[in-house]
């Protein structure tokens, strides 16, 4: 918790009035018992009405007095926590964003929306209690402790004795409540996982007929999760019958003692009633500390979690913020120099090499093909260049530029990409295309959906361009979702172009029409096209061939087709034998 106290300081103004004006509060409070026993010793026992309304009068106002400032004091707690909480929210998304793939997979989606979420719901809820209650809790224990040793130091020492022994009571139940509470959250981030698993393959496990399997696993990490609240539940219970028995029987000392104390007439009955008085607000004051001390638990397990988060410095960062010059009238427009990654980063722990040193040069206006068996590499390669990845050895050049010195926006803004896995964004189809280009027009959105052959099934929408779009694009088919994130990449009108196998879904006519609509953009100087088709990298300029991680030919198709025998092997299995002989 003090480690993220940074994100507090803003809000430092809020959290001290708020301290200042519960601190009024438990002065007023404090005050109460003494005037009601003054009441009671020279009104009452005298007949003193005058004396009775005149204390009454001040123990109204002093009661007004408290309730105004406790009014003030969760005015500014909610202001300080909520300020917390958002920016602390907003600071864990930006660090979540800069993370790398590897990074963010290490972590797991399932635990880092828990950390968004749940974690700081608990840290802010910390923050706002801590206002209102820590700084009330020590006032009260400790101004009634001070205001029974005023009234009468020998039935004070009752208090004193019993006071320590609350408070072994509360350590003692919140040492084994800590590890439970961080037990807990690491469950409910494996439950979350579950879950989140399950509803993405609901349709892969009903096909296997896997449901009772995924049901136990469920149950499995469910009750996992409910004997642990169990648990904390059982202590939690504990709380306040420990308490009030200390408390209790500090009452029937207080009564006993004090009753023999009256009877001799050593000491008045209002000030045993305002003893009984002080020894409930200790309780209170007590009880209320040890509901602190349980959301103290839970926000300091949640504060190591999202602290974690925080101090992991991305794997990808700008080593510099200025925007670098760039030479986009070269010949040569990408360019890789004995580039190799490994899924590991160190030098001790690589294995087999996912790209094994690839030199390549891309022309300016080449469009290229990247073709290969699974695994041989192709996502790899392009992901390298917007740097979501990183090499392990080897530079990449960018209009004559080392990408590594490129302030990361600047990369970015040169590349248009349409990943593998389509994702679109719940809002509508205009809101999805301005996705990288929030000032584009109606007219260029239009001209990018004709590019991408989506016109047709846009304007027969209901909305047209304002048809909504739920999470994930899941109200449109495949094909759809397809051609409106291949819309949306040429929107951005980005120099360089990356399609992931962006067109799998599309038959080989309306492909063929893209292909012949993108090669008239004038923006556009490069595009490279991953596919498992041959019919779709055929009909690039070069063809990067990838086996294993290296590249085994790069060239054109017809020439790839007379020399290359891997690439011929591609050809056979997806052509007619005829028709490979027919390309020759």
């Amino acid at each position: 918790m003090w480690a993220l106290r940074c994100f507090l300081i803003p809000y430092r103004g809020q959290a001290i009035l708020g301290a200042l004006f519960k601190f009024v509060e438990v002065i007023c409070e404090l005050i109460l018992p003494s005037l009601m026993a003054v009441i009671v010793d020279s009104g009452v026992k005298n007949h003193d009405a005058a004396l009775v309304r005149r204390y009454g009068l001040l123990m109204i106002g002093i009661a007004i007095l408290g309730f105004s400032s406790a009014l003030v004091c969760q005015y500014f707690a909610a202001r300080a926590a909520q300020g917390y909480g958002t920016d602390l929210r907003t600071g864990l998304f930006e660090r979540i964003t800069q993370l790398s793939y590897h990074q963010q997979d290490e972590f797991g989606a399932a635990t880092l929306t828990t950390r968004l979420t749940n974690d700081v719901n608990q840290m802010q809820l910390w923050v706002a209690m801590s206002i209102r209650q820590v700084s009330r809790a020590p006032f009260m224990i400790i101004g009634s402790l001070l205001m029974t040793f005023i009234l009468d130091w020998h039935l004070a020492l009752i208090l004193l004795v019993a006071t320590p022994i609350l408070g072994f009571v509360v350590y003692w139940l919140t040492t084994r409540m800590s590890p439970l509470y961080r037990r807990y959250q690491a469950q409910l981030d494996h439950l979350s996982a579950v879950v989140k698993e399950n509803l993405s393959g609901v349709r892969v496990i009903r096909a296997f007929a896997k449901t009772d399997v995924e049901t136990e696993k469920f149950n499995q990490a469910n009750d996992a999760q409910t004997q642990t609240g169990l648990k904390i539940g059982r202590l939690s219970a504990l709380y306040n019958p420990l308490t009030a028995t200390v408390v209790n029987m500090m009452v029937i000392f207080i009564l006993w003692i004090g009753g023999g104390r009256v009877n001799t007439g050593s000491l008045d009955q209002g000030t045993v009633l305002a003893f009984i008085n002080y020894v409930n607000m200790i309780l209170a004051a007590v009880l209320m500390l040890s509901n602190l001390v349980i959301l103290l638990t839970k926000a300091m397990a949640s504060s190591a979690r999202v602290k974690e988060v925080l101090t992991t410095e991305p794997e990808i960062e700008s080593v510099t913020q200025t925007p670098v010059t760039l030479t986009t009238n070269e010949k040569v427009n990408v360019q890789f120099d004995q580039v190799s990654y490994y899924a590991a980063s160190t030098e001790e722990q690589r294995g087999q090499a996912i790209l094994d040193d690839l030199n390549l040069t891309i022309n300016a206006g080449e469009i290229i093909g990247i073709i290969g068996g699974t695994g041989a590499g192709k996502s790899t390669l392009i992901d390298l260049l917007p740097r979501f990845i990183e090499p392990t050895t080897g530079t990449i050049q960018l209009f004559q530029q080392d990408i590594a010195k490129m302030p990361i926006s600047q990369l970015r803004q040169l590349i248009s990409i349409v990943p593998q896995q389509i994702e679109l964004f719940s809002g509508t189809i205009a809101s999805n295309l301005r996705f990288g280009n929030p000032d584009a027009t109606e007219d260029e959105l239009w001209a990018a959906l004709n590019v991408a052959q989506a016109t047709e099934f846009v304007q027969q929408t209901d909305g047209q361009l304002q048809a909504r779009v739920e999470r994930g694009g899941r109200n449109f088919s495949g094909g759809q979702r397809q051609r409106i994130a291949i819309a949306r990449a040429l929107v951005k009108q980005a120099p360089l172009l990356l399609l992931d196998d962006a067109t799998s879904a599309l038959d080989y006519l309306t492909e063929a029409h893209f292909r012949h609509a993108l090669a008239q953009q004038p923006w556009l100087q490069n595009t490279l096209i991953i596919s498992q088709r041959i019919g779709t990298v055929m009909h690039a300029d070069r063809v990067i061939v990838l086996r294993n991680g290296r590249i085994v030919g790069f060239d054109t198709h017809d020439e790839l087709l007379k020399n290359n025998q891997f690439y011929q092997q591609l050809v056979a299995s997806q052509l007619d034998q005829d028709q490979a002989g027919d390309q020759q």
